[in-house]
């Protein structure tokens, strides 16, 4: 039969090492913040804590099994803040279908009420006028007639399909993209189009 380990013997000076470390790591991971060090080494000590039953000395090391039980805590942890981003229980799910009243009509589903003024204030953009709009494509246009014709296909291409696709109809190389890439992006800059 095996022993019950106490808190103290699982929680070593080695698992307080391996979570402080492994909490500094990540919190810098999308999602996490440094204030959320404190509370990721609480969740990782827990999670050990409640693993302890299962430590049995025939089959390891006590140091390992503390860094495999740590490196499943973290995976845990990281698999939860994904979910709750992608998720969250404060935003309340609701069908674009759904009819909601308006002051001056009959109900009308959500979808219809939704503006790109919605969108622009959830994403943070400015929405650019139809002058400003013209002006951007037609200055587009003149630097890419400018780039050498090889650099043309290239933002053609993209024009149409995504960076895979690219690379396979011009037949180019990861590096030979990227090295393209780059080329824009300067010629970009010089003509004053670049990306902020």
């Amino acid at each position: 039969m095996r022993k019950a380990f106490h808190a103290n013997e699982v929680v070593t000076e080695y698992a307080r090492t391996l979570i402080r470390v492994k909490a500094k790591q990540i919190i810098r991971r999308p999602g996490f913040s440094r204030s959320d060090q404190d509370d990721v080494e609480q969740d990782l000590v827990l999670h050990l804590l409640n693993q302890a039953q299962h430590f049995d000395p025939a089959r390891g090391s006590l140091n390992t099994f503390i860094a495999r039980v740590v490196t499943s805590g973290v995976q845990m942890l990281v698999r939860e803040r994904g979910r709750i981003k992608r998720c969250p229980a404060s935003a309340a799910i609701q069908s674009l279908e759904v009819k909601i009243e308006q002051a001056d009509g009959p109900p009308a589903p959500l979808w219809a009420t939704i503006s790109h003024a919605d969108l622009e204030r959830r994403t943070g953009s400015a929405p650019m006028s139809d002058a400003e709009l013209y002006e951007l494509v037609e200055g587009v246009a003149s630097v890419m007639a400018s780039l050498p014709p090889e650099l043309q296909k290239v933002c053609k291409s993209l024009m149409e399909r995504n960076r895979t696709e690219t690379e396979s109809e011009l037949r180019m190389s990861r590096r030979g993209y990227e090295a393209a890439m780059d080329r824009i992006r300067q010629h970009f800059a010089q003509s004053g189009l670049a990306k902020n």
